[in-house]
């Protein structure tokens, strides 16, 4: 009997004896249920150290901006970040800051002193705000640490309040700060502060001109500042919202978006009295006016953003509902976050920096001509997945609204993969080292690629629409099988045997499958994950090829009701140990808790145990989440959006360990950890990353690989298991 069989002999062993009673010979690391939090690390988390690849520079985008200041007497100098935006209802992000003292040709990450109460980088960066008399004073807003302020240009950062923030505002009575709390007032440049409005739920926003000053609520309200008093106003819309924007030649004339309920829309708002009464204003917009801000030089001029048609549009404010609308610069996204109005050069018109998914724009000319990207070279993509050829050569990547991407030199440059360009997918290389590359995608399908992820030429017919969880036969390279049919609400098992070109449903009968899973070492070893938004999640296991099915005991049943569950956030993710397939471990997502739980089955998938529990810090706002996604004016009602619940929780072994058990590693969206003895003690990993999201995650010689939410990919400097 080989050394490992009898460990795990050894182990089941243990496992038996604490569930009969003999506690005083359980070790406690097994005995009790361990609870590892966001903060919490071990000694081995320094020896740790990564490096971003990218993607950068890659079809001539970058990744998501939400925060932007800059000095208007050299707009050389220019700090970015990433966040989570006004509303929780934006694609998460966590790049935090970066710097240029060159108008973007180079980029710093300027994160030091930016930290968490646990000593992570607080990266979840809302705001940016610079003193523009003395421009060395920078402050960033961030989600989890609260708001920070540095005296040397971004070098340094301290923390100045601990409360989640998000809009900063200058006006004639000091500085605006909306957060946690409400609406904070700082007349020393942010070294303190004041509660100025007091919020139950919190403030959302901000917008002052002068003396006056109007704040949006996450209930929905509006709330005028003038003197020095608040006074409760309207209430445009169904849900809270997301940005102000107040007229300078008439601040009676203020303009919202807002995220109604059950919409992914920010539905544009005017009133022309002041915030007391407001009128629905049809912007023709694809997804809502995601970005609004007024012309300082042109009177009642409102500048807009869309998420889904490229360019800047405009409109005359003077609350009209079916407003004509403009279309000004031009530039190469589609997705703007803000919009940030500073002086041109060109007479009657403003300059207009456009916060993007695609990057950070700058348009000379808000009304007309074309923008330039000055985010280039900067590693702040959301990124869903990562497969590395055999031979590390190339690293493709999914990208958050970018499509998919491939490096064929481990991220010094980077390239559009051609035909892949739908958000949301997994990525898989083949691993025979045949060239064969797959893009999966739930609602798009299977594309596949024969030249190594550079151009995918083969598209899997229509009726096989929604493909995901594809998974290898490691002992016959032609066969895979994949959940397919799920855009249809008809998910069955597939089976291909000619590498994917050709697909024919198994004959196994499954309600709802969107997991199967293949053991490295034995065919025949195969899982099937089932279930829904409103349905228990089940494992199935088959020692024998999928001739017979049976139940997998000692997993959750527990539902989230009205929940969709889209991919990639199905509750289980399970994986076979690389080395022994009768030992598998499984994450759940437990909707009740938001934790993680981690199972493990050391009998083929017969029973498990829950062997460790990953505590979600609770956050400052809910995770975004939408029951019904729909914009608009497009309805598209009871369809999955990709950028609602990003859970990750993929569990990932090293394929090829030299010795002992094969290190794993577990996704989460509040941090990554490894486990070196299958899933008993866990590392914390990202103590030293920006990012602290990810999802997708995979191996290469011992380098371990990660799909981070704002930090794009990245590599661990040293094997961590050869």
């Amino acid at each position: 009997m080989c050394f490992t069989s009898a460990r795990r002999i050894l182990v089941l062993l243990i496992l038996v004896l604490a569930l009969i009673g003999v506690g005083s010979f359980v070790p406690s690391a097994v005995r009790a249920v361990p609870q590892t939090a966001v903060g919490s690390g071990t000694e081995g988390d320094a020896q740790i150290q990564w490096s971003s690849i990218g993607p950068h520079d890659a079809g001539g985008w970058d990744g998501k901006v939400n925060a932007f200041a800059y000095v208007e007497n050299n707009p050389q100098i220019m700090y970015i970040g990433g966040g989570w935006g006004n509303t929780p209802k934006e694609s998460p992000s966590q790049s935090g800051t970066y710097r240029t003292i060159d108008g973007g040709a180079h980029w710093i990450a300027a994160n030091q002193g930016l930290t968490n109460r646990d000593g992570t980088v607080s990266s979840v960066i809302n705001s940016l705000w610079l003193d523009q008399t003395s421009p060395s004073v920078v402050l960033a807003s961030t989600e989890f640490g609260g708001t920070f302020k540095s005296t040397d240009g971004g070098t340094t950062w301290r923390n100045v309040d601990r409360s989640e923030a998000t809009r900063f505002s200058q006006g004639a009575a000091g500085l605006f700060l909306a957060s946690r709390k409400g609406v904070l007032l700082s007349t020393n440049d942010g070294d303190t502060w004041t509660v100025s409005l007091p919020l139950t739920e919190g403030a959302t926003t901000v917008d002052a001109v002068g003396g006056i000053a109007y704040a949006g609520s996450a209930s929905g309200d509006i709330y005028g500042f003038s003197g020095s008093t608040w006074t409760k106003l309207g209430h445009p819309g169904t849900g809270a919202i997301h940005d102000l924007a107040v007229d300078p030649f008439n601040t009676q004339v203020v303009y919202a978006n807002v995220d109604d309920v059950d919409a992914w829309n920010e539905a544009l708002h005017a009133s022309v009295d002041g915030g007391v009464t407001w009128v629905s204003v049809n912007c023709q917009c694809f997804a809502g006016a995601q970005a609004i801000a007024f012309s300082q030089v042109m009177p009642h001029r409102l500048f807009l953003g869309d998420d889904g048609k490229p360019g800047i549009r405009y409109l005359k404010a003077d609350g009209n509902p079916r407003p004509a609308i403009y279309l000004g610069a031009r530039f190469g996204g589609v997705d703007v976050r803000y919009i940030v109005v500073g002086p041109g050069k060109a007479k009657g018109d403003d300059a207009c920096y456009t916060l993007q998914d695609q990057g950070l724009y700058f348009a000379p000319k808000c009304s007309s001509g074309n923008s330039m990207l000055l985010s280039r070279h900067v590693d702040n993509t959301l990124a869903f997945d990562v497969t590395i050829t055999p031979d590390a050569n190339p690293v493709f990547v999914t990208l958050q609204d970018n499509g998919a991407t491939f490096s064929a030199n481990q991220g010094t440059s980077w390239h559009i993969s051609q035909g892949a360009d739908f958000e949301g997918a997994e990525t898989i290389y083949h691993w025979d080292n045949s060239g064969y590359c797959y893009y999966v995608h739930p609602q798009r399908g299977l594309f596949i690629s024969k030249d190594e992820c550079e151009a995918f030429h083969y598209v899997v017919p229509p009726r096989f629409f929604g493909f995901e969880s594809l998974a290898f036969d490691r002992t016959n390279a032609d066969v895979l099988y994949a959940v397919t049919g799920e855009n249809f609400g008809m998910p069955t098992v597939s089976k291909s045997v000619d590498k994917g070109l050709t697909w024919n449903p198994t004959k196994w009968h499954f309600k709802n499958p969107y997991q199967v899973v293949v053991a490295p070492t034995d065919p025949t070893s195969i899982l099937v994950a089932t279930g829904t938004a409103t349905t228990p999640s089940n494992l199935f296991y088959s020692r024998d090829g999928g001739e017979t099915w049976n139940q997998s005991s000692g997993l959750p049943s527990t539902v989230a009701p009205d929940l969709i569950i889209g991919f990639p956030v199905h509750r289980f993710f399970a994986a076979f140990d690389p080395i022994d397939d009768q030992t598998i471990l499984l994450a759940d997502h437990d909707p009740s808790s938001e934790n993680v739980l981690i199972y493990r089955s050391l009998d083929g998938g017969q029973t498990f145990t829950l062997v460790h529990t990953f505590v979600q810090p609770v956050p400052p706002r809910p995770w975004p989440l939408l029951k019904h996604a729909k914009d608009e004016e497009h309805p598209r009602r009871n369809t999955f959006y990709y950028a609602t619940r990003f859970f990750g929780n993929r569990v990932v072994f090293n394929p090829n360990p030299q010795k002992g058990d094969p290190a794993v590693v577990v996704t989460t969206r509040f941090g990554a950890f490894l486990s070196r003895d299958l899933g008993t003690g866990w590392q914390r990993i990202d103590t030293n990353t920006i990012s602290h999201h990810f999802i997708g995650a995979t191996w290469d010689q011992g380098y371990l690989y990660l799909a981070s939410f704002g930090q794009g990919v990245i590599r661990s400097s040293a094997p961590i298991q050869p």
